[in-house]
């Protein structure tokens, strides 16, 4: 571009500019003359005799040029009868240093040099014109590190203050959107810990910073004069800040892993943007041409999500419209840094439009994601409840038929336990009729008896898994009392329901007791009690008959159904019994809940 200036505009003339009263907003790089001189090789005295070219852009762009220092040389006439003021605005926040010549006086701005009473986000140079002065100025800017874009405005000062207001506020309903959104995300983040949405807060992150730079807030309003010479010399490190989110945000939001091919082109892109962003901060001739190298990025981040899209891939549709705005928006932007192209008004904005319509599109996108997600939740679900529907049919098959074969067999094992007690029980009974000695006959009839105990609960179990305490106890109490002769008379009081593991063993006590009342207490009739109760935590299982007692002669502590008793309820029952002898025997037994 610069030898096209050369050969057409050589010997070409700098126009005066006439300026009035209603002057402002006049683009004055197209009334004025460049030169492009090597750095700290040219002063005032030598410039002034330089060939300068007269340019007809009104902004100008000569990419990444750190060896060489543009300079701009313009003329303005001042044709009232009244003295003027302006203001000059150079629109660039990012340019590190400037230097603005009037006739003796020289002033240092740009983002190394900003003025602590600067208000404004760009540059800016006052100006003042006697009546129908004219006078020439001269610019010089450089840029060792950021990208030399030179645009120079003239303005009222009232209507550049104006202007200035508008801008900011502007730039506050875009960041005040970014931000929204940035916040929006972070809290779907926390209820879905979807990825996606994380790298989508880190891309919007990285947006806001970017944006922040190149608008010139951070320079003006959070950084100092050392924070901004960092953050100049490291710019193209929040650029590949940038990057990097949006192809690990690619990767994520589009599934390439089922790309593989793409996919390695997308993973290895991760390791070497911050790899060549990093090296280019020390390596001039990396740094001059890092952003030729990230260009072809967003042609491979365009192709990706067109592939998606043809793949099938839904949530494609809606990335492939948001990232082809930005896409082509970043395009202009590296295009202009590299001097490819012009700048116009409407491609200084393109960028901000872009994130915008982006942000917006992105928002759509990712609650469509939601809803697909949801639906193949929904999908999956019923498809797992009828898989499980039919797992349950086939087990409940299966356990319903070893059901019935366990019933079965346990039938059969309660028919044979039924007939072993009834053959046992009639061997006793063949042995009792047998027996010619009294003594041997009432041994046989006590066996028969405490094996009837057990056999009557286990045939009740049969029937009944609940058992009635005092049912279970007179159907032990009826055969002993049919087995003697004397006329008993047999009192229940039960008011506690034994649960089954006590039922058991309360039967057998009751066995032994009854049938020693009925053996030693009574000649020709008499009565037994038996109770049952509950009295605070402990229960009370009380046999009392109003026979004899025990006679002199009968030692009843080395008798065996003693034994049994006393083994029962202080091993089984964990309880005690006392024995009382006076007016007949009250056996009482105790133990806790």
């Amino acid at each position: 571009m610069l030898i096209f200036f050369v050969i057409n505009h050589l010997h070409a003339s700098i126009p005066t500019l006439e300026i009035d009263h209603n002057s402002s907003g006049i683009e004055l790089l197209n009334h004025a003359g460049i030169y492009i001189a090597p750095h700290n090789q040219t002063n005032t005295k030598e410039i002034t005799r330089q060939p300068f070219v007269l340019n007809t852009n009104p902004i100008l762009s000569l990419g990444f040029n750190p060896k060489h220092e543009l300079w701009i040389k313009f003329r303005l006439k001042n044709s009232t009868q009244y003295p003027l003021e302006r203001t000059i605005e150079y629109a660039n926040a990012m340019t590190e240093e400037i230097l603005f010549f009037d006739d003796n006086t020289t002033i240092i701005e740009g983002a190394w040099h900003i003025p602590l009473h600067r208000f404004s986000l760009n540059p800016i140079f006052h100006i003042q014109l006697a009546p129908l002065e004219e006078k020439t100025f001269y610019l010089k800017a450089h840029s060792t590190i950021s990208t030399l874009i030179a645009q120079l405005i003239l303005w009222k000062p009232d209507h550049f203050v104006h202007t200035e207001y508008q801008k900011k506020a502007y730039l506050l309903i875009f960041f005040t959107i970014l931000f929204t959104l940035l916040l929006y995300n972070i809290f779907i983040y926390f209820f879905t810990k979807d990825r996606a949405y994380l790298y989508y807060i880190i891309y919007l992150f990285a947006v806001i910073l970017n944006e922040l730079s190149y608008a010139g807030m951070l320079q003006l309003y959070l950084l100092s004069p050392e924070g901004v010479k960092i953050l100049t010399q490291y710019m193209i490190l929040i650029s590949a800040f940038l990057i990097i989110s949006m192809l690990a945000f690619t990767r994520e939001f589009l599934q390439t892993f089922q790309f593989k091919r793409l996919d390695l082109l997308l993973k290895s892109s991760l390791y070497l943007v911050p790899l060549f962003a990093l090296l280019s901060c020390y390596i001039p001739l990396l740094h001059d041409h890092i952003v030729s190298l990230f260009l072809p990025l967003g042609g491979l981040v365009v192709f990706v999500a067109f592939y998606a899209l043809f793949q099938g891939v839904k949530e494609a549709r809606f990335y492939v419209m948001g990232w082809s705005i930005v896409i082509v928006a970043l395009i202009l932007t590296n295009l202009q840094t590299l001097g490819i192209i012009a700048i116009g008004e409407s491609v200084k904005y393109s960028n901000d439009i872009a994130f915008i319509a982006e942000t917006f599109l992105f928002s759509v996108a990712l609650a469509h994601r939601i809803k697909l997600t949801n639906e193949k939740l929904n999908n999956f679900q019923a498809q797992e409840q009828q898989r499980l529907q039919k797992l349950v049919a086939l087990k409940t098959q299966k356990l319903k038929a070893s059901l019935e074969k366990e019933e079965l067999l346990y039938r059969e094992l309660n028919h044979r336990v039924k007939n072993n007690f009834q053959m046992i029980l009639s061997l006793i009974k063949l042995q009792i009729l047998q027996a010619t000695a009294p003594s041997i006959k009432k041994e046989l009839t006590t066996i028969r008896d405490r094996i009837h105990a057990i056999a009557h609960l286990y045939e009740m179990l049969q029937i009944d898994k609940d058992i009635a305490t005092q049912v279970y106890f007179e159907n032990i109490v009826q055969p002993i009392q049919q087995s003697f002769r004397q006329k008993v008379k047999i009192n229940y009081d039960i008011q506690y329901t034994l649960p089954l593991d006590k039922l058991i063993y309360c039967g057998l006590i009751l066995n032994e007791l009854v049938t020693n009342s009925f053996k030693y207490a009574f000649e020709e009739e008499g009565e037994i009690n038996i109770s049952l109760y509950q009295k605070e935590e402990r229960i009370y299982f009380v046999i009392k008959d109003n026979g004899r007692g025990y006679l002199p002669t009968h030692n009843h502590s080395q008798s065996l159904g003693l034994l049994i008793i006393q083994t029962l309820v202080e091993k089984q029952l964990l309880g005690k019994l006392h024995i009382k002898t006076t007016q007949g025997v009250e056996n009482s037994i105790s133990w806790d809940l």
